[in-house]
């Protein structure tokens, strides 16, 4: 029996589930910001950065509902350059890409490209598809880039491989040298902080921070652009947008820009000269053993008996030949010593 005024373990059972629920969603949240690699918090930053140019960088995200970019505003707010999302994957990804290039540079900004990495795709044809569209907007730009940040299930040796075929066939495609965009977190552990690209420039991601954390990763002693925050504020976007720093100042910028057209392809190897054609092998000799002289039979003036003499006659292998002797051979004998040699011989 309940005492009066109390409510029964029935009616107190619903609200018991609906504040566990609670608790526990309140607890993911709080794990998630807290093992996220991309969470982001406002930190004021390293006085050092404030002589350094800044930028954004924007993708269809950018748009929400089809929202304008007013480039001129951003620019008049101090932002230098803009890297725009060009490709995914094997693919176009952003259908702004073309008037946001135009806007930008209209607005008197720097502007690179980006290619969001899809490791499960072939790195090859990814490359290919991000040239032609880095290439069909044409002018004076900042090195492409590659963000890889997903490995799609791939193990690191498998990434870092996927990365360099990548990375090779850009780099020949557009005659620069691109950029490698990461962050932290990813580089460490699913490209087990690889120093084999340590010769490209790196665009870092890491945020919450006043300045990059030193050593920075991958062998690379230092950053071309950092990424600070994901959630910036920036007069013309209608929505956050990523906050940048690059290492130098407005004209320091200005030296990274440049054409983006297909390096020279390797000169062919000069046909070789076709080899002589091998002199004929001469005939091979046939061992001929000289006919045995033929049996004379002159017909001189006839001798008593009837038989001429001398006579020659031939003496042919097989039979047994005193020492010094080698067979066939040929000897003359005086005619009357003919009777005592065997008819087969004569």
């Amino acid at each position: 029996m309940t005492p009066a005024g109390q409510p029964s373990r029935h009616a107190l059972l619903p609200r018991l589930i609906v504040a566990l629920a609670s608790a526990v969603a309140l607890a993911l949240g709080l794990l998630a910001v807290v093992i996220s690699p991309r969470a982001d918090a406002v930190v004021p930053l390293s006085p050092a950065f404030d002589s350094l140019a800044r930028g954004v960088d924007s993708s269809s995200w950018q748009h929400p509902h089809g929202a304008h970019v007013d480039w001129h505003a951003a620019a008049a707010s101090g932002q230098s350059f803009a890297f725009v999302k060009a490709t995914e994957g094997t693919g176009p990804a952003n259908r702004y890409y073309e008037a946001d290039v135009e806007a930008a540079r209209a607005a008197g900004m720097a502007v690179g490209s980006y290619h969001k990495a899809r490791p499960a795709m072939d790195p090859a044809i990814q490359a290919r598809a991000f040239a032609t569209r880095v290439q069909s907007v044409g002018g004076e730009q900042l090195p492409p880039v590659l963000d890889i940040e997903t490995d799609e299930g791939k193990n690191p040796q498998e990434l870092i491989e996927w990365t360099r075929v990548f990375l090779t066939e850009l780099q020949h495609l557009t005659g620069r040298t691109p950029i490698v965009y990461t962050y932290r977190f990813f580089w460490i552990d699913r490209m087990a902080n690889t120093t084999q690209f340590s010769e490209y420039p790196l665009w870092l991601a890491e945020y919450g921070v006043p300045e990059p954390t030193l050593p920075v990763i991958g062998g690379w002693n230092e950053w071309l652009f950092w990424q600070n925050s994901e959630t910036g504020e920036v007069p013309g976007f209608t929505g956050p947008v990523d906050l940048n720093i690059f290492a130098g100042t407005r004209e320091d910028l200005g030296a990274w820009m440049g054409p983006v057209t297909p390096g020279e392809a390797p000169a062919p190897a000069p046909e070789a000269a076709p080899a002589p054609a091998p002199a004929p092998e001469p005939a091979p000799e046939i061992a001929r053993v000289p006919d045995p002289a033929p049996v004379l039979d002159p017909a001189p003036a006839p001798v008593a008996g009837g038989r001429a003499e001398p006579v020659t006659i031939v003496v042919p292998e097989g039979l047994p030949a005193p020492d010094g002797v080698r067979l066939p051979e040929t000897v003359t004998v005086p005619a009357h010593m003919l009777d005592q040699i065997p008819p087969e011989f004569r």
